[in-house]
């Protein structure tokens, strides 16, 4: 029995071939695909549940959370996440539901996972993927990859967010606010950095349970007093706190479930939040927050270097002595080079030392401000005196 023409692709020539009962087939099915890429796609809806995508049993710290510095944009809802213990680089990364891999794209390290119905979670700085097979299934905490460093800043971290998106493309992505079935729900809560500080446990509850709202992020220096306010969890009753230190043993503030604090209260230094709270039962719990620094020092400006005399065409490099600096540390030098003797430029290294360019014979002050981490810049100081020989 002769059997009919197999379908072609869209593409087939034999599209321009005079109609048949086939052709005509063909073409209908042709219609029906445009049809579904014009038409608006189905409303997406986001998954019941997510788990974390870390380790069961590890705790993991968000340093950045919704609402600021990287995540202003259609993911605002994200979050960064680093291991509490032990080095976060090569740390296993799960996937928070069941789901088929979407998406790679290596050079920053991206795994996005759809999970049906327009619903999508996204694993950012991955040092590498355990497959990156296109629609290969993957179950809710299967191992997808491997925590890597490769953010601009270089800070090994994962950064981890769930998004919607319409049709094929995931087109009009948006983020939404995370909850996970471990026991955690964070809703959007105003402010800039939500959640920022709190720690996560993939299979249990928030260590001491107590969340933290602050712009401020630990392992970071800040120039400017930092607000940081807690909020104990539900049926808690009084707490004490106290900073770089174990709180008292007895409620400081009975009755009360929320509170804040402001570095300036503590002063300058690198500091942590301690907050210890008793439930309903009179059972205590403890949770911390940090640790960052406060710092309104400047450094000191570095020591001069005296004079310097050069060969006409010759290049040096100068170095001088680190400037001290009682708090955040030196994150860098301002350098100006030229005649001026109040002149000052925006060219900045990372260490106290400046490569000369090859001068034409004359003189030149070598001038330099000293920055730290949490953004305070010293004065200039004129540290070297340089003198270019004529042939």
């Amino acid at each position: 029995m002769p059997q009919p023409p197999t379908v072609p692709r869209p593409h087939d020539s034999a599209l321009r071939r005079p109609f048949d009962r086939f052709h005509l087939a063909r073409v209908v099915q042709l219609l029906a695909l445009a049809l579904a890429l014009v038409l608006p796609a189905a409303p997406v809806s986001a998954a019941p549940s997510l788990s974390l995508p870390t380790p069961p049993g590890e705790a993991w710290k968000v340093i950045q959370g919704y609402g600021c510095g990287s995540h202003n944009s259609w993911d605002r809802y994200s979050l960064d996440m680093v291991r509490v213990e032990g080095a976060t680089f090569g740390a296993p990364v799960a996937a928070a539901a069941d789901g088929t891999i979407w998406s790679w794209t290596a050079k920053s390290g991206t795994l996005i996972l759809a999970h049906g119905d327009g619903f999508y979670t996204m694993y950012t700085h991955l040092d590498r993927a355990v497959s990156t097979q296109m629609d290969r299934a993957v179950k809710r905490g299967e191992v997808i990859g491997y925590a890597g460093d490769r953010a601009a800043h270089g800070l090994a971290h994962l950064h981890f967010t769930a998004f919607t998106g319409k049709g094929l493309a995931a087109s009009g992505r948006k983020s939404v606010p995370l909850s996970f079935a471990d026991g955690f729900d964070l809703p959007d809560i105003g402010g800039c950095n939500q959640h920022g500080g709190e720690v996560l446990v993939a299979g249990g509850m928030p260590s001491g349970g107590v969340r933290f709202a602050s712009a401020a992020q630990p392992g970071r220096w800040y120039a400017a007093d930092q607000r940081v306010e807690f909020y104990l969890p539900a049926g808690a009753r009084g707490f004490s706190q106290a900073w770089d230190q174990q709180p008292a043993d007895a409620p400081q503030f009975a009755d009360a479930r929320d509170g804040y604090v402001e570095t300036a209260w503590a002063g300058e230094g690198l500091h942590t939040l301690h907050i210890r709270y008793w439930d309903a039962a009179g059972k205590p719990g403890d949770a911390s927050f940090g640790p960052f620094g406060y710092d309104l020092t400047p450094p000191d400006a570095p020591a001069a270097l005296g004079e310097v005399a050069l060969g006409s065409g010759q290049g040096t490099t100068l170095q001088w002595a680190p400037a001290a600096d009682n708090g955040a540390g030196v994150a860098g030098y301002r350098v100006y080079l030229g005649s001026d003797p109040n002149g000052s430029a925006d060219t900045l290294v990372p260490s106290p030392a400046f490569t000369l360019p090859v001068l034409a014979a004359g003189s030149y002050l070598l001038r330099v401000q000293a920055l730290d981490y949490a953004g305070n810049a010293g004065a200039w100081a004129t540290i070297a005196r340089i003198t270019v020989a004529a042939r």
